[in-house]
């Protein structure tokens, strides 16, 4: 089993279909308490190299500023992602992959929440005085499953994540 990675941004300059990037604005801030999207669709996922059953797939999403909190985290399948056997999602950092939201069920439609607040699972992790690498993880099945049998899906992740530094006079 192998861990393989895709940078989105990469991924989209190359396939526009395979996801988007956006920092939301102060309007969406102000009502939902989030600050980033990131929507990754099964295109950005699917390689057909990838047949190893039980591989994972790294998503690089972006870099957290020096001096950040992230104090919220949560995810909208949009479109259960189908593939063979299970597929899980877990949100964190490239050191903890799994540091906001635990692996969960990708191939059901529908709300995953760090946890029934939308917090971050841990706060250890959650915050630094320098940057860090935020990722998504798909992790497929060991015996049944690779990251080339992923055929649709879509996820949004929602992401708070405050630059202290800017809050420093």
């Amino acid at each position: 089993m192998a861990d393989q990675s895709v940078n989105l941004a990469t991924k989209i300059a190359s396939d526009p279909t395979a996801g988007k990037i956006e920092v939301l604005s102060a309007e969406q801030r102000a009502h939902t308490g989030f600050t980033h999207r990131f929507q990754i669709n099964a295109s950005a996922i699917n390689n057909a190299d990838w047949t190893t059953d039980g591989d994972t797939v790294t998503v690089t999403l972006g870099s957290t500023p020096a001096n950040w909190l992230a104090d919220k985290a949560a995810c909208l399948v949009r479109t259960a992602f189908a593939t063979d056997g299970t597929l899980t999602l877990q949100v964190g950092t490239d050191g903890d992959p799994d540091n906001f939201v635990d692996a969960q069920d990708a191939k059901t439609a529908g709300v995953i929440l760090a946890d029934t607040s939308a917090t971050v699972k841990t706060e250890a992790g959650s915050a630094d005085d320098a940057s860090d690498t935020l990722v998504a993880r798909f992790t497929t099945q060991g015996a049944t499953g690779a990251p080339a049998d992923i055929t649709a899906g879509s996820v949004e992740i929602f992401l708070a994540i405050r630059d202290l530094g800017s809050l420093i006079a």
